[in-house]
């Protein structure tokens, strides 16, 4: 970072630029600008004062509690400049901290932000873990059949009698990853059943594949690489596309400035041969959906899924928000086997926008002024404003 692009100004006098604030919480760290997702962050900021907000990023931890203020970053055209600013009415999490240190300092710096400052509230409800959201959808029956089946990892035990009920194969991943980080296929060798292969990502996201490793050494590598974490197994799906590429579908759910949801975008995320995930951030690549599935399927039976993933992102929402509370923004995943069987696989409160490129600019446009239009329609609801069952969903 330079000073010649890096300024420290002060906060502005009282009354001047808009009166809502939106605080995008991010994590500081090294290089310029110091925190994930500039460019989205960016737009977000410039198209702030068209919805009457002043837009900024900030690191919680930077909270002044005496002054009531933070350290913010704002952006002109390409430069970012850091100015003291009031903490923010309204807080957009899009922190992605790095390791456990950031993830203690933002925690800590976020509950004591919400903790002085009664008034700022969180944009976007919280999820457990993928373990606790399973068993919440599950109790739905409407959704009970979109859920592969499901348990806890609970050691090599419990893993070698999956392998015996599911065709000697299973999907292992954190019940709170994100990415794609330290997911684990595991499957028996067809001509040598004491043999496993084993492929997945590690911490940093960097795929690794075991190809014939004895089973009793393969239980032990996968529950010292698990250790004291939350795991989930299952069953290996088929999931993959005409050239054996990993694939699954995201739909982008966001509210809009009426507080009704809508369809930002679904897009097809397409891994690399031979990987296990089709996350971007492994170095998958978005196409759109229908696209995809028309040449997977047909434009019929395309059409048909696509009216599926909508019909089941609204089910799911529902019941995460009768669970959980209200939401502002989802991403939701499906998997589609190839013989047309709709799965839903997790839900993400922070989705990412890079797989809404493909649907076009006004898509990503729009991805970009939902939240904005949204954060509006919060602020100005007035104080106390009861939620009823006839409000605007």
């Amino acid at each position: 970072m330079t000073r010649e692009r890096l300024r420290d100004v002060p906060a502005p006098p009282e009354g001047d630029g808009p009166a809502l604030s939106l605080g995008i919480a991010v994590c500081e760290r090294g290089g310029y600008p110091p925190f994930a997702e500039a460019a989205f962050i960016r737009r977000l900021v410039a198209a702030g004062p068209k919805h009457g907000l002043r837009v900024f990023a900030f690191a919680p931890w930077t909270l002044d509690e005496e002054q009531g203020t933070v350290f913010a970053w704002s952006s002109r055209g390409a430069e970012w400049r850091r100015e003291t600013l009031p903490a923010p009415s309204l807080v957009y999490d899009r922190a992605w901290p790095g390791d456990a240190r950031e993830r203690r300092l933002y925690r800590e710096g976020l509950r004591q932000l919400l903790r002085s400052r009664p008034k700022v509230r969180l944009m976007n409800g919280r999820l457990p873990g993928k373990l606790d959201v399973y068993r919440s959808l599950r109790q739905e029956s409407r959704l009970a059949g979109l859920l592969p089946p499901t348990k806890p990892y609970e050691g090599t035990i419990a893993l070698r009698d999956w392998l015996a009920e599911h065709h000697g194969a299973a999907f292992l991943k954190p019940s709170h990853g994100s990415k794609g980080r330290r997911v684990i296929a595991v499957a028996r060798h067809a001509e040598e059943p004491e043999m496993l292969r084993i492929q997945g990502r590690n911490a940093a996201n960097v795929p690794f594949h075991l190809a014939r490793i004895p089973e009793e050494e393969a239980f032990s590598r996968i529950d010292k690489a698990i250790g004291s974490r939350a795991y989930l197994m299952q069953p290996m799906l088929d999931l993959r596309g005409t050239s054996g590429e990993p694939f699954d579908i995201r739909a982008l759910m966001q509210r809009n400035g009426s507080g009704r949801w809508a369809v930002a975008g679904i897009a097809a995320r397409c891994g690399r041969a031979h990987s296990v995930t089709a996350n971007l951030h492994g170095g998958g690549k978005a196409r759109r959906a229908k696209d995809y599935l028309t040449v997977l399927f047909g434009r019929e039976q395309a059409d048909r899924l696509h009216e599926e993933l909508i019909e089941a992102s609204g089910d799911v929402i529902d019941c995460l928000e009768s669970k959980y509370g209200r939401f502002s923004e989802l991403g939701l995943d499906f998997g589609i086997e190839r013989s047309g069987r709709l799965w839903f696989l997790e839900a993400n409160t922070k989705p990412g926008r890079a797989s809404m490129a493909c649907a076009g600019e006004s898509a990503a446009a729009d991805a970009v002024d939902r939240p904005l239009a949204y954060a509006r329609y919060i602020l100005l609801r007035p104080p106390g404003r009861v939620f009823h069952e006839f409000d605007p969903m």
